[in-house]
C-alpha cells in the first residue's frame, strides 16, 4: 500500500556500472538481475513508489547496455563515462539534473540508491518516517584494521558526530575499537542544501567515488545514521557469486 499522498522527493539510483566482477557469469546491469519474479530495480522502484515518491521522481542512472533498463524505466539519465570513473560522475550528473534543470524545490529531498541493492519490506519508509533532513543509511561493524566503506560514529540520539573513510594507507587508529561504529550501506536522504555542496564537491572529483566528500559533508551539517531494521528478511549489495547465490533463493 501506499502510506501517504505523494511526498516532495526526488530519488536517484544509480544504475549506470559496467557489472565487471559478474559479468562472467551474467552479462547484464546488475539492477536487472532476477529477484523472485521481478529484478532489483522494479524491487526498488516499487519501495519508493509504496513509500509515496512519483513514479516520475525516479531518476535511474544508466551507462552499461542503457537500453535494457529504459525498457522498464523511461525516466533515465545516461552517464557517457560509465567506463572511465566510479559513481561520483554519476551523482554528478544527477545533482546538477535536478538541481539546476527540474530546479529543485527549496524543501525537497533526494535519496541516493545503489542500484545493486537488495531488501524487503517497507524500508524506504522507514527511512522517511526517521523525520530527519540528512540520513546515512548504516549497518553496526566491528572494529577492524582492514575496514575500508564510509565509517561513522554517533551520539546517543543517532546524530553522526564523525566520519572516516580509512583505507590500507590510513587504518581506523585502534582509539575507536571500543565504541559503536557504523558502516554506510548506500542508501543516502539529503536537504537541497547539501545536494548542493555536494554537486559543488564533485566538480572537482567526480572521477571517484561519490561518497569521498563525506567526512567534510558530516562536520558542517546535521547527518543522522538510521540502522538498517534487524527485522528484515534480507538486505545485501550483489557483488559476488556467492551474493547472486543468495539473490538465488529469495521468492
Amino acid at each position: 500500500m501506499i502510506f501517504s499522498s505523494y511526498i516532495c522527493m526526488k530519488a536517484i539510483i544509480l544504475a549506470a556500472g559496467g557489472n565487471l566482477r559478474l559479468r562472467d557469469y551474467i552479462d547484464i546491469p546488475k539492477c536487472l538481475l532476477p529477484l523472485g519474479k521481478s529484478t532489483l530495480l522494479e524491487n526498488q522502484i516499487s519501495s519508493l513508489i509504496k513509500a509515496s515518491i512519483k513514479k516520475e521522481d525516479i531518476l535511474v542512472v544508466v551507462g552499461y547496455k542503457q537500453e535494457l533498463i529504459k525498457k522498464l524505466h523511461g525516466h533515465t539519465l545516461f552517464n557517457p563515462k560509465f567506463k572511465e570513473f566510479d559513481n561520483g560522475y554519476s551523482v554528478y550528473l544527477a545533482l546538477k539534473y535536478l538541481l539546476y534543470e527540474e530546479h529543485l524545490g527549496n524543501d525537497e529531498k533526494i535519496l541516493i540508491l545503489d542500484g545493486d541493492l537488495v531488501y524487503d519490506g517497507d524500508l524506504i519508509h522507514k527511512i522517511n518516517n526517521l523525520n530527519k533532513e540528512n540520513v546515512l543509511v548504516n549497518k553496526p561493524v566491528k572494529y577492524s584494521t582492514e575496514l575500508k566503506d564510509e565509517i561513522s560514529i554517533t551520539d546517543k540520539n543517532g546524530k553522526i558526530t564523525k566520519l572516516f573513510i580509512p583505507s590500507k594507507q590510513n587504518p581506523l587508529s585502534y582509539e575507536y575499537s571500543k565504541i559503536p561504529l557504523y558502516s554506510f550501506t548506500g542508501i543516502m536522504k539529503i536537504s537541497k542544501k547539501v545536494a548542493e555542496q555536494l554537486y559543488k564537491k564533485l566538480e572537482t572529483s567526480h572521477q571517484k567515488w561519490y561518497t569521498v566528500p563525506f567526512p567534510e559533508l558530516v562536520s558542517v551539517n546535521d547527518f543522522h545514521s538510521f540502522e538498517v531494521p534487524k527485522n528484515l528478511k534480507y538486505f545485501f549489495d550483489v557483488d559476488t557469486k556467492e551474493d547472486m547465490e543468495k539473490l538465488s533463493n529469495i521468492k
